[in-house]
């Protein structure tokens, strides 16, 4: 889908430019699959990685449990693919169910490998790219500032770690290509363009409640702009009413509202935090994930975005997002570094426009020339992360812990998943292997004998407690990296009385 999908004789003085031929879409939209195929060979090392003590391995390895639940107790009795136990008794429904299905059909494949849970999450990330992509041709931007655009979100530290858990990004972002097109006025769309916005329309309501969001501000800003109750907006709002009450019925059905209730709470009113602690928060973790000559184009591209008149709608509902999103939901934003990601969209739309503004200047041998040597760079800068330390920090350290715990079996009678010290995430991956509930060791703990003397703890040995000494690790059972599997009885034996 490009802007020159759209032959209208009139523009108004908000629509893109739609010359271009259909050679050059070819060569543009190469160019994009090539992007794609260069981030999708990226991943498959990751694709068979044991779930580990990261967010990636925190998050999905609950579909990994809600898989796992689904195949021993069947639909029903799995509460619709969301029963995670042992981690819990409580089925998790707080979030649209449809990385849930998709895990459910990838689950059905031969087999019983982590590919089967990743795959789903690696493919919506992979979205990202062509959606994105279809959004700035449908705002009327070149071709080579669509390719640096997407290529400079796909080489940041924040897209190549988390895009597998922001996976709603791809959704979100092929609505708002869909609408951006569709919504012109008195302009009847192909049948297959209508087809992929009632899936975009589908996937954005039935994925995230971002997802939701964003294609309720997309429906409205539809029906403005075609100002009609007509086909086009009945087809897309009715696949938008569809998947939200999928959603809502598999939330609302499962969790109840109450549940829902209180995890809205604690995402706005659960931290103790001060302002400054929350604005230092937020820049040291948009500094790590993001080099700094992202951030200043990022400042850059934003306001460009909203003085182009072709985005600034769609900017200012995207930035209003962002702060909604980050200072509303305060406190998830304080405990996940990931969490700003929808600042993504802004960085996409916003170096889009700065780049196609800033060529609009230059003679088309200097662009050609330029925007080959930038897609060498990030190319190279790419390759920096996926092989550097960037990978081995956020990707390969963390699922030691994962392959450690998956290759030991937990003590005979053992029936707890027993963690000490700081550092582990949380252990949902931990229930996974071992089919237990996990359970911090205190001193309390083994005071009172909950524990057998022969059951095994994980342990991050960068972050011992304070009640064992720093030598702890002479001690293990196992290891594998920075984790270690050791006694109960150990632990007893070196506790360091106050």
């Amino acid at each position: 889908m490009t802007a020159t999908d759209v032959a209208q004789p009139a523009q108004t003085a908000e629509e893109p430019p739609r010359p271009t031929t259909s050679k050059e879409d070819r060569w543009g939209w190469a160019g994009v699959g090539a992007i794609t195929v260069v981030l999708a060979v990226s991943f498959i090392p990751r694709l068979n990685l044991p779930f580990g003590d990261n967010h990636m391995g925190r998050i999905i390895s609950r579909y990994a449990l809600h898989l796992a639940n689904l195949h021993e107790k069947g639909i029903v009795g799995s509460d619709f693919s969301a029963d995670w136990e042992p981690y819990s008794n409580a089925a998790y429904a707080h979030h649209p169910p449809l990385l849930n299905i998709l895990t459910a059909l990838f689950g059905s494949f031969p087999g019983d490998q982590p590919i089967e849970v990743w795959l789903a999450p690696y493919l919506l990330a992979l979205l990202v790219v062509p959606a994105g992509a279809a959004l700035l041709r449908g705002f009327g931007l070149r071709w080579t500032a669509t390719l640096l655009a997407v290529g400079l979100m796909a080489s940041t530290t924040f897209f190549w770690v988390y895009s597998p858990i922001m996976f709603d990004l791809g959704p979100i972002l092929l609505i708002s290509a869909v609408v951006v097109v569709l919504r012109r006025k008195d302009y009847q769309p192909p049948r297959w363009l209508l087809v992929i916005a009632c899936i975009a329309a589908l996937l954005a309501t039935m994925v995230s409640w971002p997802g939701i969001g964003f294609a309720g501000a997309m429906g409205l800003w539809l029906l403005l702009g075609r100002r009609k109750i007509d086909r086009v907006v009945l087809w897309v709002g009715g696949a938008m009413v569809v998947g939200l009450l999928i959603s809502l019925t598999f939330i609302v059905g499962v969790s109840g509202i109450a549940d829902l209730t209180h995890q809205a709470e604690f995402r706005t009113q659960g931290g103790t935090f001060t302002a400054e602690q929350f604005l230092r928060r937020q820049g040291r973790n948009l500094d790590a994930l993001l080099p700094i000559w992202y951030l200043v184009l990022l400042a850059l591209g934003t306001l460009a975005g909203l003085w182009d008149k072709r985005t600034r709608l769609y900017m200012a509902f995207a930035l209003l997002f962002n702060i909604f999103w980050t200072v509303g939901l305060n406190n998830g934003a304080y405990i996940h570094d990931y969490w700003d990601y929808p600042v993504m969209i802004l960085g996409l739309v916003g170096m889009g426009v700065l780049i196609d503004r800033v060529i609009a200047f230059l003679p088309g041998k200097l662009t050609l020339v330029g925007a080959t040597a930038a897609g060498l760079v990030l190319t190279a800068w790419l390759a920096f992360i996926v092989t550097g330390k960037t990978d081995r920090s956020y990707v390969e350290t963390p699922t030691d812990a994962g392959t450690l715990v998956s290759q030991h079996d937990p003590a005979p009678d053992q029936t707890v998943a027993w963690v000490a010290g700081g550092g582990l995430s949380t252990p949902r991956w931990f229930a996974y292997y071992w089919d237990m509930a996990p359970k911090a060791v205190t001193p309390e703990v083994l005071a009172s004998n909950q524990a057998n003397p022969d059951d095994l703890v994980l342990m991050d040995l960068r972050k011992v407690p304070t009640w064992l000494p720093k030598t702890i690790g002479d001690r293990a059972a196992a290891k594998q990296g920075h984790y270690a599997l050791l006694r109960i009885s150990d632990l007893k034996a070196a506790e360091i009385t106050p």
